[in-house]
C-alpha cells in the first residue's frame, strides 16, 4: 500500500510526540517528493514538531509558507506556532501572531492566551502577561490554572511579589486550585524581592492547600532566607528536606551556604560545602564562591585559598567572585603578599578586575603598611 497524506502525518505525529522533531521534519519535506499534497493537518504536526525542537524559525517559515499555499490556517496552526516562539524566547513574534488570528477571522482559544502569556512571561515581560490576562474574561474565554500559573511567573520574573499574592486570592476566589507551580512562582516572586516571611507563610501553607513541596519550593524558600540574612531558617529547611526525603540539589546547598555566608556562620557553611560529594551534589562555581566568601567574612583566609585552589583542580572555571572574595579573605587577615598575588593573577585567567577588586587589593595594601608601622 502506498503511504498517502493520512499515514505521513500519523508517522509525523508519532514521531513529535516521541521527541523525535528532526524525524518528523524529514518525513514532512519527503512528502512533497513523494507528490504528496501537504494539508494542514500535516503542516500542524510539523510546527508542533519545531516548537519541541526549538525550532521558532522553522515554525515561522512553514506558518507563512501555508498562507502563500492557501491552506486554511486554524487555531492550532497559530497557537503550535505562538508556541514556538514561546519555547524560543520570542515574545514580539508571539504578540503579532495572537493579534494575527481575529484578523484572520479566527476564533482565540484558552491555548492561545496561555501561549502568548507564557511567551510574555520568558520574555520579562509582566505587564503585556497581566494585559492579556486581564482581556480573558472579556473575550469570554475562562482562565485556566495555566492562565493564572504563566502570569505568576511573569510576575515573578518582574518582581511583582504583591501582584503574584493578589492572583494566589484570585485563584481561591475562581474556585482554581493552586497547584506546586502557582506556589512555587509565589514563593520565587518573594524571594526575588527579600520578602523572605512572606515566602516562609506561602511555603507553610502549602500543606493546607495539600500541596508537597518539591525541590524548586524548597529551594526558593531557603533563597528566600538568604536574601534575608536568615541563616537558622535556612538550615531548618535543609534539615526538613531531609526528613521529606526530598534530595538535596546543588542550588539548595548554594543557596544555604550563602545564607550561612551573610549571617556570619562560616563553620556551618565549610560543614554543607563538605557535605556536597557525601550527598553525591557536585559543586559548582557559585557554591564555591559562597564557602570562600563565608572564610572571608570569618577571618579564614587559609580556609579560602584552599577552597579558590580546588576550583580549577575541580574542572570549575573561576570567575571575577572567585577572586574578589579570596582576595578579600586575604585583606581581611593583613595577608598582602597573597591579596596582591592573586589580583596580578587576573588578567593572566583572561578575567577582567572591577571595582571590588581594586577595592580588596588596596585596602590589603593599606592593611600591610598599617602593619609594617607597628
Amino acid at each position: 500500500m502506498s503511504p498517502n497524506v493520512i499515514s505521513y502525518s500519523a508517522a509525523i505525529s508519532a514521531c513529535e510526540q516521541g521527541g523525535q522533531w528532526q524525524g518528523a521534519l524529514v518525513l514532512f519535506e519527503k512528502m512533497p517528493i513523494s507528490r504528496i499534497s501537504l494539508d494542514v493537518i500535516s503542516y500542524n504536526t510539523a510546527i508542533t514538531a519545531c516548537e519541541k525542537g526549538g525550532q521558532w524559525q522553522k515554525a515561522l517559515i512553514f506558518l507563512d509558507t501555508m498562507s502563500k499555499s492557501r491552506i486554511r490556517l486554524n487555531v492550532i496552526s497559530y497557537n503550535s506556532t505562538i508556541s514556538a516562539c514561546e519555547k524560543g524566547g520570542q515574545w514580539e513574534h508571539a504578540l503579532a501572531l495572537f493579534d494575527a488570528i481575529p484578523k484572520a477571522n479566527i476564533s482565540l482559544d484558552v491555548i492561545s492566551y496561555n501561549a502568548a502569556i507564557s511567551a510574555c512571561e520568558k520574555g520579562g515581560q509582566w505587564q503585556h502577561a497581566l494585559r492579556l490576562f486581564e482581556a480573558m474574561p472579556e473575550a469570554r474565554i475562562s482562565r485556566s490554572v495555566i492562565s493564572y500559573n504563566a502570569t505568576m511567573s511573569a510576575f515573578e520574573k518582574g518582581g511583582q511579589w504583591q501582584q503574584a499574592l493578589l492572583l494566589c486570592e484570585a485563584m481561591h476566589k475562581a474556585d482554581i486550585s493552586l497547584d506546586v507551580i502557582s506556589c512555587n512562582a509565589a514563593i520565587s516572586a518573594c524571594e526575588k524581592v527579600g520578602q523572605w516571611e512572606q515566602a516562609l507563610i506561602l511555603f507553610k501553607a502549602m500543606p493546607t492547600e495539600r500541596i508537597s513541596p518539591n525541590v524548586i519550593s524548597y529551594n526558593a524558600a531557603i533563597s528566600a532566607c538568604e536574601k534575608g540574612g536568615q541563616w537558622q531558617q535556612a538550615l531548618i529547611l535543609c534539615e526538613t528536606m531531609h526528613k521529606a526525603n526530598i534530595s538535596l540539589d546543588v542550588v539548595s546547598y548554594s543557596a544555604a551556604i550563602s545564607a550561612c555566608e551573610k549571617g556570619g556562620q562560616w563553620e556551618h557553611a565549610l560543614i554543607l560545602f563538605e557535605a556536597m560529594p557525601r550527598a553525591s551534589v557536585g559543586s559548582n562555581v557559585i557554591s564555591y564562591n559562597a564557602a570562600i566568601s563565608a572564610c572571608e567574612k570569618g577571618g579564614q583566609w587559609k580556609h579560602a585559598l584552599a577552597l579558590f585552589d580546588a576550583i580549577p583542580k575541580a574542572n570549575i572555571s573561576l570567575d571575577v567572585i572567585s577572586y574578589n572574595a579570596a582576595i578579600s579573605a586575604c585583606a581581611k587577615s593583613s595577608q598582602w603578599q597573597e591579596a596582591l598575588i592573586l589580583f596580578e593573577a587576573m588578567p593572566k585567567a583572561t578575567i577582567s578586575s572591577d571595582v571590588i577588586s581594586y577595592n580588596a587589593a588596596i585596602s590589603a595594601c593599606e592593611r600591610g603598611v598599617d602593619g609594617s608601622k607597628r
